[in-house]
């Protein structure tokens, strides 16, 4: 039986959804803190277990490298000799791959420790007990951040949506995992029993499908990102284009609404919504431009997600050909930017 620690930040849960519903009943047992950490139970002695696992997974994404815990966690996992021998980093957050990517998580903590030691210089050193731990180990977070991010930025990461495959693969080199093509007949029956099956009766529940919940969560967390890189790459165009400027309106947290103007004159709008457009349980994202912004329930293009590889992916699901091929977040950006945004801006560039 392998043990595997699930390092993730609870913003993040989605993907350490994916990895746990994608191992259930392959010999593997994922610990996470949701499952393992009982009512008022100790998350520090939870966190220094990590180092007791056969293998961590390390969901780094923009919110993991920023957290106290997350980066708790990591901290005890380096403790390890040859720790990377240990890991499975998933890999969301790509900007550590550049220098400049890594100098940003470096300065954060270094922030971080400064803004730390100031609050407790206010206080009267006799009384700040445990906090001084804290302003130690954010110390150690600046002190191995940069070590860590090389160390996992020099490793061949598969992508988010191929991580499952390759972890399962990975034990099976190592044979800590039976490969299910060299299994007998009765080894593959044994092994799929269960009582739904002894009983002769229909399962009601399939636990490695997933909900209307996580679907939604994930829809959730995909809109939030895509608005967030749009936003991120919107500035940058307006660097480069002075007679250009993009104004954001947030109506709530479901649609966001952005203004184009060339020379003070606006040239296109673009909305993103994330609602039910198909009448279904669960949610999807509504892009509409141009005509079909101004009339409600109307809309250029649906952002989708289906399970690949065991994992929740986005996908066009109307205008761009329809093709059902799945996306990344940044793929999903480029297609907005190509088809429903540079387009206007190239016909209008008087």
């Amino acid at each position: 039986m392998v043990n595997m620690f699930v390092s993730y930040c609870q913003k993040d849960r989605v993907y350490a959804d994916n990895i746990d519903l994608y191992f259930k009943g392959k010999n593997i047992v994922v610990h996470r803190d949701i499952r393992d950490i009982s009512s008022w139970s100790s998350i520090k002695d939870y966190m220094n277990t990590i180092r007791d696992m056969d293998y961590a997974v390390l969901i780094i994404t923009d919110n993991y490298l920023k957290s106290f815990n997350c980066m708790y966690e990591v901290l005890e996992v380096i403790k390890e000799k040859k720790y990377e021998t240990k890991i499975f980093p998933v890999v969301v957050e790509t900007s550590i791959y550049s220098t400049e990517g890594k100098i940003e998580y470096i300065k954060y903590w270094e922030e971080k420790f400064i803004n730390l030691k100031e609050q407790i210089s206010k206080i009267d050193i006799v009384n700040a007990g445990s906090i001084l731990d804290d302003l130690k180990r954010t110390q150690n977070i600046c002190i191995t951040i940069s070590e860590f991010l090389n160390k996992v930025s020099d490793m061949n990461n598969p992508s988010i949506h191929d991580t499952n495959k390759a972890i399962e693969n990975k034990l099976k080199e190592k044979e800590l995992l039976k490969d299910d093509s060299n299994l007998s007949n009765t080894e593959t029956l044994r092994k799929n029993e269960d009582i739904f099956e002894s009983l002769n009766i229909t399962r009601i529940n399939n636990n490695n499908e997933f909900t209307d919940l996580q679907k939604n969560k994930f829809m959730a967390r995909s809109f939030s990102e895509i608005n967030e890189l749009l936003q991120q790459l919107f500035k940058e165009v307006e660097k480069g284009d002075n007679s250009l400027n993009i104004e954001v309106e947030k109506i709530d947290s479901r649609t966001f609404i952005y203004d184009f103007y060339r020379n003070g004159n606006k040239i296109n709008t673009l909305k993103l919504t994330l609602g039910n457009s198909l009448f279904s349980n669960t949610n999807n994202i509504t892009l509409a431009t141009g005509s079909s912004y101004i009339i409600n329930n109307s809309f250029n293009e649906i952002i989708d997600s289906k399970v690949e590889d065991g994992s929740l992916s986005l996908y066009f699901s109307l205008g761009l050909r329809g093709s059902q091929e799945c996306k990344t977040i940044k793929e999903i950006v480029a297609e907005i930017w190509k088809n429903y945004v540079q387009v206007y801006l190239n016909t209008y560039s008087f």
